[in-house]
């Protein structure tokens, strides 16, 4: 799951992103993060900006919940996956290949193979998943 789609889950009480977060907390599929991940998410959130979403406690508990419900992994070094043009993303390139998901959440149309969170939500809602 990208950050973003994470960010965008906890500060909109609507869309995709925030379906994908109650869906996962019903059951419905296992979440895979990395320790880097929760910080960069943790981080990002922390920001003044977000402080009209969120107030840090809340951000604290929303990173504490991840961590404790998903399946937390740490930080996967290298990767056979090429040609990522952003370096940011490389990080979750490496875990969603060493976790082997069937699925990267993102809408950063930049990684390979990344389905959107909209894609997903429709995915879930198929009974033939």
């Amino acid at each position: 799951m990208d950050p973003n789609v994470l960010v965008s889950g906890a500060i909109s009480a609507k869309g995709a992103p925030r379906e994908i977060l109650h869906r996962w907390l019903d059951g419905e599929f296992e979440m895979v993060v990395s320790t880097d991940l929760l910080y960069e998410l943790e981080t990002v959130l922390l920001r003044d900006w977000f402080r009209r979403k969120l107030i840090v406690s809340e951000v604290l508990r929303y990173v504490m919940l991840l961590s404790d419900r998903a399946t937390v992994l740490p930080q996967p070094e290298g990767s056979s996956i090429e040609s990522i043009p952003d370096p940011d993303d490389h990080y979750l390139a490496h875990l969603a290949e060493a976790a082997s998901v069937d699925h990267l959440v993102s809408g950063d149309g930049d990684l390979p193979a990344a389905t959107s969170p909209r894609a997903f939500v429709e995915l879930l809602k198929d009974p033939r998943r």
